[in-house]
């Protein structure tokens, strides 16, 4: 993973957004000298004198929105160091919630991913509740206490979205507060999306940055977060980076907000196949039949389903010309099939039989036209569910 976010644009270099990677604005929102550098370091009596505090510069990304901080990222970033473990009410909290989720999503025998599991705080809850879960975790002394207490837990972080992580795929995952961690938080949720099998759900926690900017709280900026999501923000990175979002609210007293997704299932886009079978048939009957009482077929329509018509019904041969009324078509020939455009005054000329038209939302009008000036020429129409008679 890149640690620093950087853009070269020619010879200059520039801060380049965390969710998206566009240019970030050369100045920052906000600037404060001289704080903490980390929420984990506290220099003892030794170093206390050479310690220094850091800059903080919080910008905001004109094009997607996300709120961020420049810089490095912590030493300790890719490992989960939490206190709420200890927290009587943070578990009540979390063991409500997990017993509905499960229940929601039918999780009960299923696979459930952890990222990020620290110590095993939360796994713990899930175990109590009859989760099949599982984590990953950087921090080799956390892993050591998660594995001496019975959990299944990995020393793992997702440096890459080619990243494998052991046991994969899981049927569910979730991520409580780390993410805003995170340096390439794109990169580290593909690689989520990569380990999870068709239809995997997950819960994405984070500071609620709609709370902090409603209530004005400067204190909650810190170098360990990275990034500072809205609602809105939060959607977009997800949904640019494979997963579908099913809600996305605020919880524990607002501090906290939760996008419930879904991993996003590529579409059958077999279906077309499906669907220009059963016109091409549909298209051959009518021409073919035309073909047997030697009427001659013209085709009403140089847009571009049109044209798309011509090359995949291969239909060229059935069809002496196309008409249209943009005079900038005519005399011209269509793309790929190189059939005549030719003007609607060539139905005057008494040759052509039959006007098989495929012009769309403009087909109606089209048929009024040729039902009101040329009633002895047979009018059909290509519609969505194949020839329809006019």
């Amino acid at each position: 993973m890149k640690y620093f976010n950087l853009l070269r644009i020619g010879s200059d270099i520039y801060m380049k957004c965390r969710c998206c990677g566009l240019q970030l604005p050369e100045v920052a929102s906000i600037h404060y000298s001289n704080m903490p550098k980390s929420a984990q370091y506290f220099p003892d009596a030794e170093h206390v004198k050479a310690e220094r505090g850091v800059n903080l510069e919080l910008f905001q990304c004109h094009y997607c929105g996300m709120i961020q901080l420049g810089g490095y990222p912590v030493p300790y970033y890719r490992d989960v160091i939490r206190a709420s473990g200890v927290s009587k009410e943070m578990r009540e909290f979390r063991k409500n919630f997990f017993s509905k989720w499960i229940r929601k999503y039918r999780l009960q025998g299923k696979k459930i991913l952890e990222i990020g599991c620290g110590a095993g705080e939360y796994i713990s809850i899930m175990q109590e509740i009859g989760a099949n879960v599982y984590g990953i975790e950087h921090l080799a002394s956390s892993v050591d206490k998660d594995i001496l207490n019975g959990y299944k837990v990995f020393n793992a972080f997702i440096e890459s979205e080619e990243f494998q992580i052991p046991k994969a795929p899981y049927d569910a995952f979730y991520i409580l507060n780390f993410l805003e961690h995170i340096p390439c938080p794109g990169e580290f949720l593909r690689g989520i999306a990569n380990n999870l099998s068709n239809g995997a759900v997950g819960i994405i926690e984070v500071p609620n940055m709609d709370m902090i900017l409603k209530r004005h709280l400067y204190s909650e900026l810190i170098q360990d977060h990275l990034l500072y999501f809205t609602a809105d923000t939060l959607k977009l990175l997800l949904s640019m980076n494979g997963f579908e979002i099913l809600s996305c609210y605020s919880c524990w007293h607002e501090y906290i907000l939760r996008a419930e997704v879904k991993k996003r299932e590529a579409l059958d886009l077999k279906e077309f196949y499906k669907s220009q079978k059963y016109i091409q048939n549909d298209v051959d009957k009518f021409l073919d039949l035309m073909k047997s009482q030697n009427i001659s077929v013209a085709i009403w329509g140089a847009g571009h389903q049109s044209l798309a018509n011509l090359s995949i019904l291969n239909i060229k041969k059935y069809v002496c010309c196309v008409i249209d009324s943009a005079e900038f078509k005519q005399n011209r020939y269509t793309p790929a099939t190189h059939i005549p455009v030719v003007s609607p005054d060539i139905l005057e000329k008494g040759k052509i039989g039959a006007v098989l038209i495929m012009a769309a939302g403009y087909s109606n009008e089209i048929n009024e036209i040729i039902k009101r000036k040329y009633p002895e020429i047979i009018s059909v129409t290509l519609g969505v569910n194949g020839i329809e008679k006019n």
